[in-house]
């Protein structure tokens, strides 16, 4: 049996161009994106065009980047616009796909439909339930976030950041950078830093976003999603690496095995050996 890799590109090949006698590198290349299209919706008949098909959208992909297009994942504000990687406006206020994004990555995350945070790519994304568990299994270390700071692998900001939330539970950004002693202007890049730290190893994440005044509340993953914190602990980590490594595949069609893990946040290693299944 081939690899989930190989199986995904021979069936993206073999389902549009059953009827091309070439099979040019430009046809294969042709025929891959085609398969992209397909399924990252980047075309005018599927475009997503409201709320119950965004979440079917993410759904259906498992993950995808929420403004972002071009990282080799699905991307929701791609989707709705129904074309590949269109380009940001200078007025982004008037965009259509852009304002649906920003207004479903409020609405879908606060009813606990989806997660939302930065999390691939370094950049905002939306990853479904059914996947979550996974990603929690791979990416969040089970041994606390004091051992990670212990190990020099979290910074002192994101530290205090996760005693303040664990302490006194959801807390706006500012009330965070007081209790931090991270308040003054000359400190908000050490603090950005330490917020997009505790993202990507999935210890915190934005819960609600205010705008009057705009501010955003802060929660730790542990208690905002405690229902998939307790799936993740009984997966094993290759099953995991399995369901997400499978899905991307799926979807995208191909991609280099080290660069999916890179966007992924996933160890290459992990990464490889799901393929090869």
């Amino acid at each position: 049996m081939g690899s989930i890799n190989e199986t995904a590109m021979t069936g993206a090949a073999g389902r549009s161009s059953a009827s091309r006698a070439s099979s040019s590198p430009l046809v294969v290349g042709d025929v891959l994106e085609a398969h992209r299209d397909h399924h990252f919706r980047r075309i005018l008949a599927r475009r997503v065009t409201g709320e119950t098909m965004a979440l079917r959208f993410i759904n259906e992909t498992g993950f995808c980047a929420a403004f972002t297009a071009g990282l080799g994942l699905p991307c929701l504000r791609e989707a709705i616009e129904g074309r590949r990687e269109p380009e940001l406006p200078h007025h982004i206020q008037h965009d259509r796909a852009i304002m649906m994004t920003w207004n479903l990555k409020d609405v879908l995350p606060a009813r606990r439909s989806v997660y939302y945070g930065k999390v691939l790519g370094g950049r905002p994304s939306f990853i479904a339930l059914e996947l979550l568990p996974c990603f929690l299994r791979l990416r969040l270390t089970s041994e606390g976030y004091q051992k990670l700071y212990q190990r020099g692998t979290l910074s002192h900001c994101a530290k205090l950041v996760m005693d303040a939330l664990t302490r006194r539970g959801p807390s706006e950004t500012k009330a965070l950078k007081l209790t931090t002693g991270f308040a003054q202007p000359k400190m908000r890049a050490e603090f950005d830093r330490a917020m997009r730290e505790l993202q990507e190893k999935f210890l915190a994440l934005k819960v609600e976003e205010r705008y009057d005044p705009f501010t955003y509340v802060w929660d730790t993953v542990e208690h905002r999603w405690a229902e998939a914190m307790r799936a993740a602990r009984s997966l094993k980590p290759q099953h995991a690496a399995y369901a997400i490594v499978r899905r991307y595949y799926e979807m995208a069609g191909y991609g280099n095995e080290r660069a999916v893990a890179r966007v992924l946040g996933l160890a290459p290693g992990m990464v490889e050996t799901a393929a090869r299944k």
